[in-house]
């Protein structure tokens, strides 16, 4: 296998952009805040034509003041506008929208990845539903869509030319339930927690424990949706540190020893335990969750050029946004993060952006990901177990594997249809086969086995093939992948997730403490059944501040058993130009059967308030299995790390290493409100005095040449010549972060103060 010299000279997919000096990166260039957004391949975006018909949702009903339910006059305008045969705007006039589930239409539909095989979850409510139209826009003209219950947000269905933008949405009461931490401490011999609950959340106390309750249902009065004492225990609830961000999945010691519960007024219960010490965890946000994946957050299938563009999605119902056997998808400008003012941190119950089986190109630019509670990204496509093989007919029977993966079709006549042995997770070595006839699930009822598909493909099956040891994969929907100018934030899973064989850039996006690998590569028929190999990656002019420890902060992991000599599962990946500013025991890539990998002009450097090399930064940067034609040059290193590598594998070494640089704020100084001692390092939490409507600092660099870039509850603002800062506080927990770059850029660090006012 040949190697990667250059990757200056390697061909990466369409860009506008120049690749940057990994020196040079910083929050200006670099993530949602940078100063030049990143531009867009236009050919595969929506068509629109000129000429078109604006159809209002307040002609048919719809009420922009919020107080009544606007669903069916939602979908009125809707079908109106579809019954026009003509490109139509559906526009909603400035204003808050109300959309309750009962009046909102309703669709039998089975989504990847979404509990679409359970009867109970088959029917979806859906707010914005386009079905079969064409050349639609919607346009929020900066509304916002208020929703309640359980919904899909917005759907489009056997459609093409699709744009839906400039508004926001956001859940009366979520499904995900986040409890705020406001103190802890010790009173009458007994160990207490002050708990905040969230506007919309009522709550039934039964001695040592309480349920907590959505809102009701207008129609039969009975909650949406009920949390017992036992979900607190569920190990796909987080926990977030508010000082720091930092957030992981973890069961909640919220019931844990307790003996009493008290309502204290103004949604605040004191939870009292029998134990006589402080039970710890103030400054906390404890997030409960129930697991279904009942709808999707959004949902576009079987359609073509569609964009989401300019959406403030304060939290996603269910799942995120799911793509699914559709082409050319675009998503631009969308912030998926809790509303500041509202008591909230999650803002999706899993993944925020799915896309299961997508064609053409794939564009996610300019984005927010801020605590979802699972994958920012996945692109990725799905492996179909062999279940039965008839060669005389040239017919293989196919199986779903996971479980919550059913229901819709995998092929169509005409797809190309790849088979792969599990064991290696490598092709059979014939040509793709074509698609000749299928039968199976639809995607909207149960007339069919919601599990498996007969294929019938065009000529001689493989003489190996063999149920339970091969998948099947649809080659066509396969797409190719632009992501890029992303911020990705306290994640307790990966930041992206992408398995195509298809041409792969990431560039150009911030990732901030994800709490497993920041980009992760698999190729998976084992559990998730996600395919495919990856054949053409380039991660350039990237970002990494503090991977999770104990995590390579890109991964590449596929879960062969077994290993060819002359093939690997992932070729011909460049990692260039980087910056990676490692906790104490971070390391940067792990690989497992990957060919023609090139390491090539990173900066490496600590994340540390303080010294050079702190402890455990002496672990293996690096570390590969089954690899072969791996080059590593022209990288810099901050003092004390280990830049090893198999020699079994490596073919080039690196330079000297440089010394790192801290990029140090000096002290600030607050009005308004008090800080003690950090509460996790550059993390500081303090709660403000009752009434206190705005806070002040005074804001500076420690040495000259260093660089501050400020933005206050996700805002950018700009550096005032005065370094002086005043900060409107709203309800709940405002967010100060402070990120500085060095004169050089090759260090960095991010400094973060959480004032929780009342």
């Amino acid at each position: 296998m040949g190697t990667i010299t250059s990757a200056n000279t390697r061909p990466i997919p369409w860009t506008l952009h120049e690749r940057l000096p990994a020196a040079g990166l910083n929050p200006d260039n670099v993530g949602y805040h940078a100063t030049v957004k990143t531009s867009q391949d236009p050919a595969p975006l929506p068509v629109h034509a000129q000429e078109r018909t604006t159809v209002s949702v307040t002609d048919f009903g719809a009420d922009p003041t919020g107080g009544t339910d606007s669903a069916a006059a939602v979908h009125r305008a809707i079908l109106h506008a579809k019954g026009l045969g003509s490109p139509a705007t559906i526009a909603f006039p400035r204003g808050i929208y109300t959309m309750y589930p009962e009046q909102a239409p309703k669709r039998e539909l089975y989504v990847s990845n979404t509990v679409g095989r359970f009867p109970e979850f088959k029917v979806k409510n859906i707010g914005i539903l386009l079905e079969d139209m064409h050349d639609v826009i919607v346009d929020g003209l900066g509304s916002e869509l208020l929703f309640h219950g359980r919904q899909t947000q917005f759907a489009v269905i056997r459609s093409s030319d699709v744009t839906i933008r400039n508004f926001g949405t956001d859940w009366h009461a979520p499904l995900v339930l986040d409890l705020t931490v406001l103190a802890s401490g010790v009173a009458d011999g007994h160990g207490y927690r002050d708990i905040q609950l969230p506007a919309g959340v009522g709550h039934i106390i039964d001695g040592a424990t309480a349920t907590f309750t959505g809102e009701a249902n207008p129609a039969t009065a009975i909650p949406y949706w009920s949390h017992g004492p036992e979900v607190a225990d569920e190990w796909q609830n987080q926990i977030r540190e508010l000082a720091s961000g930092l957030t992981l999945r973890s069961p909640l010691p919220l019931w844990h020893g307790s003996r009493a519960v008290e309502a204290l007024g103004n949604s605040v219960l004191r939870i009292s335990y029998d134990s006589p010490v402080d039970p710890g965890d103030a400054g906390k946000v404890y997030e409960l969750r129930q697991r279904p994946r009942d709808t999707p957050g959004g949902f576009v299938w079987e359609s073509t050029r569609v964009e989401l563009k300019n959406l403030a999605l304060h939290y996603l119902h269910g799942f995120g946004i799911v793509g699914q056997l559709s082409r050319d998808l675009a998503l631009d400008g969308i912030t998926l993060r809790a509303k500041a003012g509202s008591w909230r941190q999650t803002a999706g119950l899993a993944d925020f952006i799915q896309l299961s089986g997508v064609a053409g190109k794939a564009q996610i630019t300019n984005c927010l990901f801020d605590n979802p509670h699972d994958d920012p990204i996945n692109i990725h496509g799905t492996y179909m177990q062999l279940e039965t093989v008839d060669r005389a007919a040239r017919t293989v029977t196919l199986k779903y594997m996971e479980r919550d993966t059913a229901g819709f079709p995998q092929f169509y006549e005409g797809d190309e249809l790849r088979f792969v042995r599990r064991a290696t997770m490598l092709s059979d070595g014939a040509e793709d086969y074509k698609v000749t006839a299928v039968t199976g699930p639809n995607g909207m009822d149960t007339a069919h086995d919601l599990e498996r598909m007969t294929i019938t493909v065009d000529k001689e099956l493989p003489a190996g093939l063999a149920a339970g040891t091969y998948v099947a994969e649809n080659m066509t929907y396969t797409p190719e992948v632009y992501i890029a100018g992303n911020t990705f934030k306290s994640t307790p899973t990966r930041g992206i997730l992408v398995t195509t064989p298809k041409p792969v850039l990431i560039e150009r996006n911030h990732f901030d403490q994800m709490g497993m690998a920041s980009i992760y590569i698999s190729a998976d028929a084992d559990y998730w059944y996600e395919s495919s190999g990856v054949t053409n990656a380039t991660i350039r002019n990237n970002v990494f501040d503090r991977p999770a420890a104990g995590w390579a902060a890109i991964w590449f992991d596929p879960t062969n058993a077994e290993s060819e000599p002359e093939r690997t599962v992932h070729s011909n990946i460049s990692i260039d130009a980087n910056r990676f500013m490692l906790m104490p025991g971070g390391t940067l890539v792990a690989g497992k059967s990957v060919a023609s990998l090139s390491f090539t002009n990173n900066v490496v450097g600590h994340y540390a308030p303080t010294g050079n090399a702190p402890d455990g930064a002496a672990a293996e940067l690096f570390s590969f299995s089954e690899s072969s034609g791996l080059v590593f040059a022209g990288n810099e290193y901050a003092s004390g790390f280990n830049q090893s590598v198999d020699a079994a594998v490596a073919q080039a070494g690196d330079g000297p290493q440089a010394a790192g640089l801290l990029a140090g704020l000096a002290e600030p100084h607050w009005a308004g409100v008090d800080f003690g001692a950090p509460a996790s390092p550059l993390a500081w939490l303090t709660h403000a005095p009752a009434g206190t409507a705005q806070a002040s600092v005074s804001l500076a660099a420690a040495d000259p040449g260093t660089s501050l870039h400020i933005n206050y509850n996700d805002a950018r603002i700009e550096p005032a010549p005065d370094g002086r800062y005043t900060l409107e506080l709203l309800a709940g927990p405002n967010v100060l972060e402070v990120r500085t770059l060095a004169d050089g850029g090759r260090s960095g660090q991010t400094y973060r103060w959480v004032v929780i006012a009342r």
